[in-house]
């Protein structure tokens, strides 16, 4: 099941720690990446003096872009076979009489760095297998697009197989599946149904999410329509009730008028068919020595053949679990005088993942550490915008172009013990920069969600036109005196959170400035400014503006093209972390990062995967 090398690393690489060690030097050292991932923000390209293009790459990088398409620039980073134009480190080739493309042959430095950000990324090709894929059944993929249908019929597949190395390794069976951040549980009810049947628990904090999954559950024939059970024997008391994940975990065991009732609860649900709820009976809730109603005992359940789905609705706040899950891995039995004892757990479990967000996959990492219950973990994490910094402030090179997002400001001083990085080998690296700790600002760490290889024409371009778009908004905010110049510090904290416009807003520039005027004039704090210095521009005013900068669009497409190859890295860094905090455990046996989806569908497709000793 574990590949033969531990990281998906080139070839070149002799070994993991040679790779971490040069992933880490030029990520520290690299002053074009430093300013690239993390130095830059595309809403001040149009406000820095001097300007960002200038500022940031070198001249003779400059000079060999001009000459050439901005897709044409794309291929050579993305796609192009850089070796016979680099050379091979023949220092004696005369680069000034090459041509590439019919115009100016790229600088020897530009090359380099194209060279170095691809020996360093991780390979994202999914292995080829020789088992065929198991389709979802229809009634299972309902809602699913399909992006969604291949994660899910891959990542089922692949923790049906580390289920079963985990048996072949431990000598034990995985008898339940946790899902870290489960939304709409598409991936536990795949697990859940023919042919894997496997006991699933999912966690999840938002209750309208859980509701949606159980209707797509009864869809899914993995539960009865509640409608159709009202003459159902053996009926569910209605003393019986539903814990709070913030009760379960403080272990609250108060009177029964203080528990609270979940509004979603079917009382005519028989025990052995109920899935999706966590219930516990008045005795197993209050104790022995608190009297609870009374009521008529329930069967035995029947041993389970097939999967089942439990349901928690909690806010996951670090990797310690066995409060939250003890109502499902530990039965109940009663003692010699008929009280309610706790029987000691065989249960194993296995915590998974599928696009986590933030810090949700270090929680899930970690739960391998600290749960005696959890013997594996495969996670699949995304949005590392919303991880939070463990050292503190990052920093960078040239202060001067650093981006001044609120958010910057806000997480960069978090030192949250729960956010990145996990291993001690990033919190006490030794940068040859002489800086100590590997620190990544939030505006790099949005870049690693990007995926350039996945890029078209209209792809690519519509994106430059929304970066263009957004820049020279903030020009004009910036000269009708909505915002202070950048130039001014300590002005963080003055920018306008613009979010999502409609797709209609992007036909134009005339169109965007006028969606978003109605959005800003609504800001609480600069919206009466907004309607009286912007919303009385004209639309020839408007006009002025986008052919006075419309030169700098393709200035601006370079540098983005630019962000979006660099930040492999940072995503890169990333992952690598995990796993390495994984590999300084004493109690993890093995642990991999492994590709698990096709790039082209689902760009976010590295595992971290760890198994227990």
């Amino acid at each position: 099941m574990a590949p033969d090398r531990p990281l998906p690393i080139s070839e070149a690489w002799a070994s993991p720690d040679a790779y971490i060690e040069a992933l880490l030097s030029f990520s520290t050292t690299s002053v074009l990446f430093m300013n690239l991932c993390g130095g830059v923000h595309m809403v001040d390209f149009l406000t820095r003096e001097p300007d960002l293009y200038t500022t940031i790459l070198p001249e003779d990088w400059r000079s060999f872009f001009e000459q050439h398409d901005t897709q044409d620039i794309i291929q050579l980073l993305l796609r192009e076979d850089i070796e016979p134009l680099r050379g091979a480190g023949e220092s004696f080739v005369d680069q000034s009489s090459r041509t590439w493309n019919g115009a100016a042959f790229p600088p020897q430095s530009l090359l380099d760095y194209i060279f170095n950000i691809r020996r360093l990324a991780l390979k994202r090709e999914i292995c080829t297998s020789s088992s065929k894929t198991i389709e979802l059944p229809k009634q299972v993929a309902m809602h699913m697009n399909r992006k969604k249908v291949h994660e899910v019929e891959c990542l089922s597949q692949y923790v049906a197989s580390l289920s079963k190395t985990v048996n072949e390794r431990r000598g034990e069976e995985v008898t339940h599946i946790v899902d870290f951040g489960s939304g709409q549980n598409y991936l536990g009810r795949t697990l859940a149904s023919p042919p894997y049947d496997k006991h699933i628990i999912a966690i999840e904090r938002k209750h309208q999410y859980i509701s949606g999954a159980k209707n797509m559950d009864v869809r899914a024939k993995l539960a009865k329509d509640p409608k159709a059970r009202s003459s159902h024997k053996n009926k569910l008391s209605s003393d019986s009730y539903v814990l709070t994940s913030e009760q379960i975990a403080s272990g609250t065991t108060e009177a029964p008028n203080s528990i609270i009732e979940s509004p979603q609860i079917q009382e005519d649900v028989p025990f052995v068919e109920m899935l999706g709820e966590i219930r516990l009976q008045p005795d197993e809730l209050f104790g022995p020595s608190i009297k609870a109603p009374s009521q008529d005992r329930l069967p035995t359940p029947e041993v389970h053949t097939r999967g089942t789905l439990s349901y928690i609705e909690h806010e996951i706040q670090d990797g310690y679990l066995e409060p939250i899950i003890s109502h499902v891995i530990h039965p109940s039995s009663a003692g010699p005088s008929g009280e309610e004892r706790k029987e000691e757990s065989a249960a194993r479990l296995m915590v998974v993942s599928l696009h986590s967000c933030g810090n949700l996959v270090h929680h899930g990492i970690r739960s391998l550490v600290v749960n005696p219950s959890i013997v594996a973990v495969a996670m699949i994490g995304c949005c590392y915008n919303l991880l939070t910094e463990r050292l503190g402030p990052s920093t960078c090179d040239l202060p001067i172009i650093q981006s001044l997002h609120p958010r910057l400001e806000e997480t960069g001083t978090s030192y949250d013990p729960h956010g990145f990085p996990m291993s001690k080998y990033y919190e006490n690296y030794q940068s040859p920069g002489a800086t100590t700790g590997m620190k990544l600002n939030i505006t790099a760490r949005a870049l690693a969600v990007q995926a350039p290889y996945n890029w078209g024409y209209n792809d690519s371009e519509m994106s430059f036109t929304r970066h263009f778009f957004r820049a020279l908004l903030q020009r004009i905010l910036v000269d009708r005196s909505v915002l202070p110049s950048h130039s001014i510090p300590g002005d963080a904290a003055n920018s306008i959170i613009l979010g999502k416009l409609p797709k209609s807003a992007f036909q134009s520039f005339t169109a965007y400035f006028r969606a978003a005027t109605i959005k800003m004039s609504r800001d609480p704090i600069y919206g009466s400014r907004v309607q009286e210095q912007i919303a009385t521009l004209t639309d020839e005013d408007i006009h002025c503006y986008e052919n006075q900068y419309q030169p700098a669009r393709k200035h601006l497409s370079i540098v983005w093209s630019l962000m979006a190859f660099s930040s492999q890295l940072v995503e890169a860094i990333i992952v690598v972390d995990r796993w390495q905090f994984l590999r300084e455990q004493d109690s993890i046996k093995d642990c991999w990062v492994q590709p698990v989806f096709d790039y082209s569908l689902s760009p976010r497709n590295l595992a971290v995967i760890g198994l227990k000793k």
